[in-house]
C-alpha cells in the first residue's frame, strides 16, 4: 500500500477518534461552579488541547497499527470476515 494511501487511513482514524476523546476528562464550568459570564456552562472550565490531542494521537495510533496488522499482515479483508460468524443451519449446504 502506497504511504500517502497509509496516511490518508490514518487521518481518517484521527479524526474518528478525536471526536470520541474530546470528552475523556473534561470538566464544564457548570460543574466547576465557575461560569465565566458570556460563556456556555458547557465550557470547559480547563482547556487541555495539547493533552487531548497527544492522547488522541496514541489512540487513533493503536487502532490504525491495529488494523494495519490485520489488513496488511494477516490479508483479512471485507470478504474474510463473513468466516468469523458462524453460518445459519439452513445456509449450509
Amino acid at each position: 500500500m502506497a504511504p500517502l494511501t497509509l496516511f490518508a487511513y490514518y487521518v481518517l482514524f484521527w479524526w474518528v477518534c478525536l471526536f470520541a476523546v474530546l470528552s475523556i476528562g473534561l470538566k464544564t464550568q457548570d460543574e466547576a461552579g465557575e461560569v465565566v459570564p458570556g460563556t456556555e456552562p458547557s465550557a470547559p472550565a480547563k482547556l487541555r488541547i495539547w493533552r487531548t490531542l497527544a492522547l488522541n494521537t496514541l489512540i487513533s495510533g493503536a487502532f490504525f497499527a491495529a488494523w494495519y496488522w490485520m489488513t496488511q499482515v494477516m490479508g483479512i479483508g471485507i470478504a474474510e470476515i463473513s468466516a468469523f460468524f458462524p453460518q445459519p443451519p439452513s445456509a449450509r449446504q
